[in-house]
């Protein structure tokens, strides 16, 4: 008997609340990290140099890590990741608190922390669908992302304003906590999580991505998808790259306040990633994807226009709903159309398009605010989104989605079994 798709498994919700409980972390992290970059120095390029070095290695990884989770058990990667991170936050926070922290310390910590993101993040992806139904995934990857913004932006982000404002090594620390207790919550997970056709390695890891790289490139749907979104997180990585100097010098936004300023705009977020599964079934696929992939066009203008608070915080705020609609439409699409034992491969050749581009997008907003002042990056992302909307709305038709779920694979298979039929104990709680 299958699972009723109402119901989403206890295993699902122990890996939600891992994931929300390491984001909280992440969310004190995210506010403290710019802002002791912005304490260390005043130059904007080296403060977009942060998040350059934190996306830098899903260009050099993405690739190898997205085979490595096709061989392993994604359970273990994610453990293992965590526990990685852990150690270097922890690091860090013992640096800070015995002595000053210069910016090569940060530029290493952002890559380093980028690297762990790569393997946790592609372990993550793959296993959702060994844990839950098909028909539940949008559901699912809704909930997750609204864990996220919750516990990254709403609780993270303030926290980690005012833990900074006490001791500086106080936001990494916790940071460091909240991914060990990740690593014991994704332990409790029961079963094996390793693709039933899984490589044994004696192809050779070359041999591997390239079977990953032609299946994207012969999927029209997906393949012009990541290219889309490749051009999406360019964009976003623009302005993200000095927003913390956008908020401070064009808004006028105190220190203190700048954790608070950015869980408001996570406010478009959390609400769409709770009604996201919704609103996707309610209006169709098709139409998420038109709106969703043309509202921050638009926002980006107007924020580069009209610098106000009240107005950019806006702006932004629809700006996230938009994006985290985007998002579960996009991850719940592949993760239903790309094959079990190939998903890892070709997550990874995917990722490697749309996070690969941050890395370039960071550095080119950095010299654009450096040479012509914070607006600039704004106009320039907006330009570039145009681009990437035209891709996508010639894409991503009714008739192409509908195709590409009907030459999917009804299951998801790990071990001889799907294991979303598998019943937990735990299940109905």
């Amino acid at each position: 008997m299958s699972r009723s798709p109402s119901r989403l498994p206890g295993s699902y919700w122990r890996l939600y609340a891992g994931s929300a409980i390491s984001n909280l972390g992440d969310g004190v992290l995210v506010a403290a990290l710019p802002l002791l970059a912005a304490r260390i120095t005043d130059d904007r390029l080296s403060v977009g140099l942060v998040s350059t070095f934190f996306t830098i290695p899903w260009l050099l990884l993405a690739l190898p890590v997205g085979a490595l989770v096709d061989r392993a058990d994604r359970r273990t990667v994610l453990v293992l990741a965590d526990t990685y991170r852990a150690v270097l936050v922890g690091g860090l926070a013992a640096v800070a608190a015995f002595t000053d922290v210069q910016m090569w310390m940060l530029w290493l910590l952002a890559f380093g922390l980028g690297a762990g993101e790569v393997f946790f993040d592609s372990a993550s992806t793959s296993i959702l669908p060994a844990i839950v139904a098909a028909d539940q995934l949008e559901r699912a990857n809704g909930w997750r992302y609204s864990a996220e913004v919750a516990a990254n932006t709403f609780l993270g982000l303030p926290i980690g304003s005012a833990l900074f404002a006490v001791a500086v090594w106080l936001p990494f620390g916790v940071d460091a906590a909240s991914f060990v207790v990740a690593v014991l919550l994704t332990m409790s997970l029961r079963g094996r999580f390793r693709a039933e056709s899984a490589p044994d390695g004696r192809r050779g890891i070359t041999r591997e991505l390239a079977e990953g790289f032609r299946w994207l490139r012969h999927h029209r749907l997906l393949r012009n998808m990541a290219v889309a979104l490749g051009l999406t997180n360019l964009a976003f990585a623009a302005t993200e790259s000095t927003f913390v100097l956008f908020a401070t010098e064009e808004l006028g936004v105190a220190e203190r306040w700048f954790g608070l300023l950015v869980g408001i705009i996570g406010a478009g977020a959390l609400v769409a990633g709770i009604l996201g599964g919704k609103i996707v079934e309610k209006v169709g696929r098709r139409f998420a994807i038109v709106v969703a992939s043309s509202a921050p066009i638009l926002t980006m203008l107007a924020i580069g226009l009209l610098p106000i608070t009240w107005w950019a915080v806006m702006m932004t705020t629809v700006q996230a709903a938009m994006t985290t609609v985007w998002s579960i439409v996009a991850v719940s699409l592949r993760q239903q159309i790309v094959p079990a034992h190939l998903f890892g491969r070709v997550n990874g050749v995917y990722r490697w398009f749309i996070w690969g581009a941050m890395p370039v997008g960071g550095f080119l907003g950095g010299v654009a605010a450096a040479r012509f002042g914070l607006r600039a990056p704004y106009f320039a992302a907006a330009a570039v989104l145009a681009i990437a909307y035209l891709i996508i709305v010639s894409t991503a038709t009714e008739r192409a989605i509908s195709q590409a779920l009907a030459a999917a694979a009804p299951t998801v298979t790990y071990d001889d079994t799907p294991v979303f039929l598998e019943r937990d104990p735990l299940d109905d709680y």
